[in-house]
Formats: C-alpha cells, sequence, structure tokens
C-alpha cells in the first residue's frame, strides 16, 4: 500500500479530499508547507493526502511493471482501503500525468483536477532538471558520510541548491552514513511510460462521468509544455469554458510551487469554491 501523510482540519470534519501528486524522484512531503497553506486559505474543510508514488519515499515496496497505469491503480487501491472519496487531485510534472490518468479512471465525484507544469501529451524527453539529476545519480557515490556532503557533491555538480535539497528528502541513515533511496531502474522505466502516454483525449474529450473542471498550469520560463501543447489546451479551454482551463506562471520555472508559491495558490484559488 501506498506511503501517505495526511493533513485534517483542526476544528471540523473533512468533507473534501485533496490528493497532492509529486514528480520524479520526489515524495508526498513536497507539497505539505503548500498544502496546509492552500487548505488552510481557501478550503478548510478539506484534507490533504500527501501520497508517496510507488518506488518513491516510503513507498518502495511495489513490484514491476512500473507504468502510470500501474500508479492509477495504487491510488485506486489505496482509496478503496481509506474508505474516501477524493473530490480534487493536484499532480505536479510526473505526478500530473497520474492525476489526469487517474481521473481518466475513476472521474466520478471529481471536482477539479489541476496538472502543474506537466505535457499530457507523448514527449521526447523530462524536465532538463530530471534529465540532468538522473545522469548524475548514475554516476554519484553509493553513500556519503552526511547530508552536508551529499549537498556539497551536487551542488558541486552544477545542480541548483534549491533541487538539491528537494533531492536529499530521499536520504536514509545507513551505516554511521547516508545513502539515496532510490530505485533507478524502476524510476527510469516510470519516467519512458510518463514519455509515451498520452492524456490529451481526457482534456479534449473527458468522459460523461467527469463533471469537473481541469486546469493546466505552466511556468512561464519553464519549456515542458511546449507552444504546440499550449495550443491543445487553450483550444479545449475555449471550446469548454469551465470545463478546461490554462492557467501561465510567469516568474516560475518547472517547480512553480518552489518558485512562485504564492502566484501558484492564487492562481488555484480563481478556481477553489
Amino acid at each position: 500500500m501506498l506511503a501517505l501523510t495526511t493533513l485534517t482540519p483542526a476544528d471540523r470534519p473533512a468533507t473534501q479530499t485533496f490528493l497532492f501528486l509529486h514528480g520524479i524522484l520526489g515524495s508526498g512531503a513536497n507539497w505539505r508547507g503548500f498544502a496546509k497553506r492552500l487548505l488552510g486559505a481557501h478550503c478548510p474543510d478539506a484534507e490533504a493526502w500527501l501520497v508517496d508514488l510507488r518506488k518513491h519515499g516510503r513507498s518502495v515496496d511495489f513490484a514491476a511493471p512500473h507504468t502510470i497505469a500501474a500508479c492509477v491503480d495504487d491510488l485506486a487501491e489505496l482509496v478503496a482501503a481509506r474508505g474516501g472519496h477524493v473530490t480534487h487531485v493536484l499532480g505536479h510534472s510526473f505526478g500530473g500525468k497520474v492525476a489526469l490518468a487517474y481521473a481518466a479512471a475513476h472521474p466520478t465525484g471529481l471536482r477539479r483536477l489541476f496538472v502543474v507544469d506537466s505535457n499530457p501529451g507523448r514527449t521526447a524527453a523530462g524536465s532538463e532538471t530530471t534529465e540532468r539529476v538522473l545522469e548524475l545519480l548514475r554516476g554519484a557515490p553509493a553513500a556519503y558520510g552526511s547530508r552536508a556532503d551529499f549537498v556539497a557533491h551536487f551542488v558541486g555538480a552544477g545542480l541548483d541548491p534549491g533541487v538539491v535539497a528537494w533531492l536529499a528528502m530521499n536520504l536514509v541513515a545507513r551505516d554511521a552514513g547516508f545513502v539515496l533511496r532510490v530505485d533507478l531502474e524502476a524510476i527510469e522505466a516510470l519516467l519512458r511510460d510518463y514519455l509515451a502516454v498520452d492524456m490529451f483525449p481526457f482534456i479534449e474529450s473527458p468522459p460523461a462521468a467527469y463533471s469537473g473542471e481541469t486546469v493546466v498550469v505552466a511556468g512561464g520560463r519553464s519549456p515542458t509544455l511546449d507552444p504546440e501543447a499550449r495550443q491543445r489546451i487553450a483550444a479545449a479551454a475555449a471550446r469548454a469554458p469551465g470545463r478546461v482551463a490554462l492557467e501561465v506562471v510567469p516568474d516560475a520555472g518547472h517547480w512553480v510551487h518552489v518558485d512562485a508559491p504564492d502566484a501558484l495558490q492564487a492562481v488555484l484559488a480563481r478556481h477553489l469554491p
């Protein structure tokens, strides 16, 4: 079963459930601060589920195949086991495509779907940062004497300190040092499937059982949503206003919730009741 952290309302029962899905090499913890701020300000009756997708964070004991479809099945199993009813799904990057696939397979009752800097279509490559991180991990040391050693290694290799801090969430203590809890073979299989899966049919012709709104958010400085993808989403939004929307956060790169959290919160708030 997938590992998750829940954030519950302090003074009332939860009547909505927000599912937060991270990107490749991330974890549910990536969204903790943002989720607390967003729901506290705009949906105080909502519970947040911060999920570790398969082979990420604490969700390590999952067998191949490692695919988008397998991620959707994992989420469905989690929702069924908890007896929950998901009303909103937010996914970033890899998690954005998982969010789309989950909504396509389980549309009933979903009110809103937020897809943050994730290309819904088939693409030739992932984000430049993700590709660079994977390249460095393939040649990285097996263990580190301290967290500071880990940070120094990857910052010295040219990664942004913020990206290194995100990556360091995967460190675990072992044998008086630290190792990175990452199954590179599984991660690369998930990324290959992400690049191959096409979820534009859901955006352009959603199933009848889905009566909610799909909001795609692009980082203004990110190349993830190329001009063709943005044009297709904008065209779908023009055909179905209130059902599909394209939003751009001008000052953000791929890591929208890190680069411009206030602007992203304002964008999402426009689409919340």
